[in-house]
């Protein structure tokens, strides 16, 4: 699909820079382990090397699938059916998701039975033989109940726009917004740090946040027009219980007036 006709919500502007400054500083901290493990196999170690190794490219992958949608990878996945039009992350944003937290939980089932016995050849104090394997297990139990929720409710996540309302779905909760609550959408938000957020203000004075809009489509501005469009045109929310919502988000077909 085109991700030149839309205008970018001023918001946006220069919103990947800091994740650009989080890969690099994530890849910098685990060249240390990685090279760990590729030192150990090398010597024919390879219990060492297998799990230093699954240890730090899991966390890599996890980055590797939010750095994916900066270039404009992602790819449209739609659902339609009576109750609506869904949308789903990119393909390797959700392969690059699952291989890390697999990975992950093996490797650091691992790393937690051998580094307290000392038959991982690592170089580090005695200490942090104690406390390192705690830390990673709370890390495992947290990839483990990710996985699991992924799979319950069919996936990463997803957003779901219906006549009556808004499904927001991540791998933690599913929070329901209907469109008569909305008072504003936003590109941006004051109450915590986001990355090209669709921004749902409510009645209440609370907020929704759909945030990464970017791993559903190219880019992520024609989903935030998308969603802008079908809260001003009410007349037009029966189009997301046929194909005709999935026509207009290919052709980028929104009214993109703020007023």
């Amino acid at each position: 699909m085109s991700v030149l006709k839309l205008p970018t919500p001023p918001g946006w502007r220069n919103g990947d820079a800091p994740l650009g400054w989080v890969s690099a500083g994530f890849v910098i901290a685990l060249s240390v382990p990685f090279w760990w493990g590729l030192a150990a196999a090398s010597r024919g170690d390879y219990l060492t090397g297998t799990v230093m190794i699954g240890v730090t490219v899991s966390p890599l992958l996890i980055v590797a699938s939010l750095v994916i949608p900066v270039f404009g990878r992602s790819t449209v996945r739609t659902t339609v059916d009576s109750s609506g039009t869904s949308l789903r992350p990119g393909r390797w944003f959700c392969i690059f998701c699952y291989v890390g937290m697999v990975s992950f939980i093996v490797s650091g089932l691992l790393f937690v039975r051998f580094v307290p016995t000392g038959d991982l050849d690592i170089p580090i104090s005695r200490g942090m033989r104690i406390f390192s394997p705690m830390l990673l297990a709370s890390g495992v139990v947290v990839a483990i109940l990710a996985l699991v929720s992924a799979w319950r409710r069919g996936g990463i996540g997803y957003v779901k726009l219906t006549p009556a309302g808004i499904d927001v779905a991540n791998i933690v909760a599913t929070k329901y917004v209907e469109w008569t609550d909305i008072v504003e959408i936003s590109d941006s938000t004051e109450t915590k740090r986001t990355r090209k957020a669709i921004v749902l203000r409510l009645s209440d004075d609370t907020e929704e946040i759909i945030d990464g809009a970017d791993i559903y489509v190219p880019r992520g501005t024609a989903l935030y027009w998308m969603v802008r469009h079908y809260w001003r045109h009410p007349s037009d929310r029966g189009e997301l219980t046929d194909s005709r919502a999935v026509d207009r988000l290919r052709s980028e077909n929104f009214d993109v007036e703020v007023r």
